[in-house]
């Protein structure tokens, strides 16, 4: 009896968002052993010499079709540099799970504000309820009503929507490439930018001490790098070839799931009322951004 080939990558879907979700308490069993800027060094690095083999592999051309590609991959290197500073800040002082549902679930609602501001449309009815949704969601998952500046730091939670708004404007940069760049060409360039990008960054923390670093701050990188980036995304890219990419997005909704359910078992975080609470009310936002009418239209 032979397996529906459809099958397997609804099965590789659901891996891949399993390692997207598990990151985040990956991440936070290292932040604090070395400087954020020599972890995410090595995370590049790491990633950028994986993802070679996959793209030689897939046949893709290395060649950039002009300036402005080469131009929008080292907007792309420098964003996720960035992405990657407050994602390790945030995690210093707060929670993985509530992190991970926190970007996890504001960034598609951001990157969908900012593209609409852009196009300087209107969003309509069905989305703005998911817009109306995502607000209601965000204010409970950063607790808006016992809210000061100190508590924001010091939760992380300051950390957590930068992060959702860089990997937002990281998605706008990365979209308007995919015309002439390959999904997977870009994430390399973009992570050879970052990793020449940080190791300058990490110089001056001692980018050399993680070579003494013990066997579980390496599992962490290999897990970061391999597992969760490089076979994570390509097995993204190339189910959407398979299914559609509306197939494939849907599934992003059991990353802040995996992200929390990871962060139980690894580190012991019990999730919060208010983080369960405001984590449906945001992917609900997501659903109702994401979905398409009877015509096959998003909603604009």
């Amino acid at each position: 009896m032979q397996t529906d080939p459809g099958k397997k990558f609804y099965i590789l879907l659901v891996v891949s968002m399993i390692s997207w979700g598990f990151a985040w308490p990956s991440a936070k069993l290292i932040v604090g052993t070395q400087h954020p800027n020599v972890i995410i060094f090595w995370r590049f690095l790491a990633t950028a010499v994986s993802l070679l083999p996959i793209v030689l592999w897939r046949k893709e051309s290395l060649r950039l079709p002009g300036t402005k590609a080469l131009f929008q991959v080292g907007i792309g290197g420098i964003l996720y540099t960035i992405y990657n500073q407050f994602f390790l800040l945030g995690l210093s002082n707060g929670l993985a799970g509530a992190g991970g549902v926190l970007v996890t679930t504001i960034n598609p609602i951001l990157t969908y504000v900012l593209v609409h501001s852009m196009q300087k449309k209107l969003p309509s009815a069905r989305a703005a309820i998911g817009l109306i949704f995502g607000l209601i969601g965000g204010c409970i998952l950063l607790r808006l009503w016992d809210l000061d500046w100190s508590s924001l730091f010091q939760s992380g939670n300051v950390f957590f929507l930068l992060c959702a708004f860089s990997w937002a404007l990281l998605n706008v940069n990365s979209h308007s490439t995919s015309q002439d760049i390959s999904p997977l060409v870009y994430s390399f360039y973009v992570f050879c930018i970052g990793a020449v990008l940080d190791f300058f960054l990490a110089l001056p923390f001692g980018v050399e001490n993680a070579l003494h670093a013990g066997p579980s701050f390496w599992f962490q990188i290999f897990y970061l790098a391999v597992i969760s980036t490089t076979f994570g995304t390509t097995v993204y890219f190339f189910a959407s070839s398979k299914l559609g990419s509306r197939t494939a997005s849907s599934f992003i909704f059991l990353v802040p799931v995996t992200a929390l359910f990871g962060s139980w078992i690894f580190l012991n975080e019990i999730p919060s009322f208010t983080t369960t609470i405001g984590g449906t009310f945001a992917v609900l936002a997501v659903f109702l951004l994401n979905k398409k009418d009877e015509n096959g239209e998003r909603p604009s």
